[in-house]
């Protein structure tokens, strides 16, 4: 099912359904959190699988939080600085201390939170991000992602999830095909759905071979317990943390088995490049760019 509630902002026509059915669906997915309401041992649907992190790789910069009954994800992007799911800790920023970010890494490391900074916007536009501080600096085996500030629309993502695990991590693969504006305009959500193994279950976009299946051991999406984690673009290279995952829902339309199909996905980054570097900015003593 999806909900219909509106979000705000007009959804780019992806879907193979009536303009005004597509555009409320596409609205309604952001109140699909991927959060963990049941215990996961694995991060992810499909791609490669779990695995150990690796040191000093980029997917090393994605670690295990746990706040209240749920274990998610969060991304370093300073040693003592996270982003991950506003809805996973909204509750904690009265209590921060609550919150717990761990790692396998450096021979095993595990911090409680200082500060939980959630996005100004999170309950009036539903923008799911929050910037956590960290009492103690992750190992420096972990490094810290860089916000990807280009295009995602048609982009291939890099998933990779610590979904339910304190010590291994899920990664696969999946390409964005729709990114919808907020209010404002901004880059807001990306989406993207799960294709089988032919056309069928191809969801948004068209029914052509790009909209396909990346291959059984690429092609992933999000399960519960995946919020926070992180959507990573690689270009000649160099990866660049283009968004944080925080929803799945099933679409109903004519695609997909059943009339129906199955997407997830998560916020775009670049549109809030300025809102982390001003609360990192404010947290370490200076003031907000005017």
């Amino acid at each position: 099912m999806v909900r219909s509630d509106d979000v705000g902002g007009e959804s780019v026509a992806v879907c193979n359904v009536a303009p005004r059915r597509r555009q409320l669906l596409l609205r309604g997915l952001a109140g699909f959190a991927a959060c963990c309401w049941t215990p996961w041992s694995a991060a992810l649907e499909g791609g490669a699988g779990v695995s150990d992190p690796a040191p000093d790789t980029p997917a090393a910069a994605v670690g295990s939080l746990s706040a209240g009954n749920r274990l998610v994800s969060a991304v370093v992007i300073q040693r003592q600085w996270l982003i991950t799911a506003a809805h996973v800790v909204n509750g904690a920023v009265p209590t921060p201390h609550e919150v717990v970010f761990r790692t396998p890494l450096g021979g095993g490391f595990s911090s409680r939170a200082s500060a939980v900074h959630v996005h100004p916007e999170f309950i009036s536009h539903k923008i799911d991000l929050a910037l956590v501080k960290l009492e103690t600096p992750v190992p420096r085996e972990m490094g810290a992602a860089r916000v990807y500030t280009g295009p995602l629309l048609g982009h291939t993502i890099r998933l990779v999830s610590h979904g339910g695990s304190t010590t291994l991590i899920g990664t696969g693969e999946n390409r964005v095909d729709a990114v919808t504006p907020d209010p404002q305009g901004r880059p807001w959500q990306y989406l993207f759905d799960h294709d089988g193994p032919d056309l069928s279950s191809n969801v948004l976009g068209p029914a052509l071979p790009v909209n396909g299946t990346l291959g059984a051991a690429r092609e992933a999406t999000l399960v519960s317990g995946d919020s926070g984690s992180a959507a990573f673009v690689v270009i000649d290279g160099q990866w660049g943390l283009a968004g944080i995952n925080t929803f799945q829902a099933t679409l109903n339309g004519p695609n997909g088995a059943n009339g129906s199909g199955r997407v997830a996905g998560g916020m775009v980054l670049v549109a809030h490049a300025r809102w982390i570097a001003e609360t990192l900015r404010t947290a370490a003593g200076g003031k907000p760019a005017s």
